[in-house]
């Protein structure tokens, strides 16, 4: 039998127990890769789902993800007749929230109960009791274009302006659900998965001209306000044109109610057409700003998560370092235990290759078994994050790689301290 096998049925428990502290320090570090690469797919999984070739976005902004845009809806038409160009969709985001009930959940309250953390916060004790307000991404499309949800995974798509709307299923609705967006209710008509925006809140898909309507009707009361005080500055001029002054009032009342904005247009190309060239195109005659997909994904990249992303960056680097440190002691420590077994085997005339053997194939096992129940325990908790955690199998294989030349490292010291032991010590104990 392999004398470390040997080694390792004996001291089991030392053993086992240290593999689970090595598995537990790499399921951190795997985890916060995971919630790396996480904030990079809830930043581009809007753009990159859309299907869109270029973004065509209000003059001097930075696009719809990164900066208020707005410009008028028959803008697209013009585009759509650009050579190269198969479709040009006019698309409206924007953030919205929808008051629920309190739904603290068990962890929640154990993080903010003053009773149990025994210090002070800045939440008040009746916190919980408070209507959460959720916050969601409204996108509105024209039916058929491309905008719309890229998959229902529950009910079906929207087909017309019926008060309808498709959610993410992050959201927590059901299907035939009713929701208040803006003014009217909304009915849960279909579900789509692996939707949201940069801040992780889940997406709602409705039409363009609904859309319009939860975001840009202006309130009633300050619409009727604005009617008054037209009809005040316009009264004025009754005496000298009575007519005019009417329907010059009628024309203002109906500008304050115009909904027909948008904050995009979805371009998608002919295939094998250039997106420079028509993005230039589109840029010198219609005085828009145009980016292409790539870009708008940098631009969410390095603009709104730009620190969020370098500060787990070097968390990260650092959670790696001091956990290659620490499984490096835990292999040298566990060597170091059994130097009274290796002066015995050393006086009983064993080869120094078996015994360099046992203790290089020791720190590797350990090492490869850590990385791997780190790595399952990582995948095991990934569901219960409140925002997307993607570690890869790619992530594992790059750590059990580095846990091996730790494990090496660690071995090298391990043996040159084992080497040193004189094999008589043990006869004087």
């Amino acid at each position: 039998m392999n004398l470390a096998l040997k080694d390792i049925n004996y001291h089991r428990f030392k053993f086992f127990s240290s593999v689970a502290g090595v598995s537990q320090l790499l399921m951190v570090v795997l985890a916060i890769g995971g919630i790396i690469r996480g904030v990079i797919y809830d930043s581009a999984i809007i753009i990159t789902e859309t299907g869109a070739d270029l973004w065509v976005v209000e003059k001097g902004t930075l696009g719809p993800f990164a900066e208020l845009s707005r410009m008028p809806e028959d803008y697209y038409h013009a585009i759509e007749v650009i050579p190269g160009v198969v479709e040009a969709s006019p698309l409206v985001m924007a953030w919205e929230h929808v008051v629920r009930p309190p739904r603290p959940t068990p962890l929640m309250k154990f993080m903010y109960r003053n009773a149990v953390l025994g210090t002070k916060t800045m939440v008040e004790p009746g916190w919980m009791d408070v209507p959460m307000e959720q916050r969601f991404v409204v996108i509105g499309s024209k039916p058929g274009r491309i905008g719309g949800p890229p998959r229902i995974i529950a009910g079906r798509g929207i087909e017309a302006d019926n008060y309808e709307i498709v959610a993410d299923a992050k959201a927590g609705f059901q299907l035939g659900e009713r929701v208040r967006l803006g003014y009217h209710d909304y009915t849960v008509v279909g579900l789509t998965n692996n939707m949201v925006g940069l801040t992780a809140d889940p997406v709602i898909y409705t039409t363009l001209k609904e859309a319009q309507q939860i975001l840009f009707r202006p309130d009633p009361d300050l619409l009727r306000d604005r009617r008054r005080r037209f009809q005040q500055q316009f009264a004025q001029a009754a005496t000298i044109a009575p007519r005019l002054a009417d329907g010059l009032a009628y024309q203002a009342s109906t500008v304050a109610e115009d909904t027909h904005f948008i904050n995009a247009i979805a371009v998608k190309l002919e295939p094998g057409t250039s997106p420079d060239a028509v993005a230039q195109e589109i840029g010198r005659w219609k005085r828009l700003e145009v980016y292409t997909a790539p870009q708008q994904v940098n631009l969410q990249l390095m603009g709104s998560n730009r620190l969020i992303l370098l500060q787990l960056s070097l968390f990260r680097v650092v959670l790696v370092l001091i956990a290659g440190i620490i499984i490096g002691l835990i292999i040298y420590t566990f060597t170091l235990d059994k130097v009274k077994e290796i002066a015995v085997l050393k006086l009983l005339g064993t080869p120094g290759r078996r015994i360099y053997g046992m203790i290089f194939q020791q720190a590797i096992l350990m090492g490869v078994l850590g990385t791997l129940l780190g790595g399952a325990l990582e995948l095991a908790i990934e569901p219960f994050f409140p925002r997307r955690v993607e570690a890869t199998y790619g992530d594992i294989g790059q750590m059990l790689v580095a846990m091996t030349v730790v494990a090496v490292l660690a071995s090298v010291l391990a043996v040159r301290r084992a080497m040193k032991v004189d094999a008589q010590s043990v006869l004087g104990t």
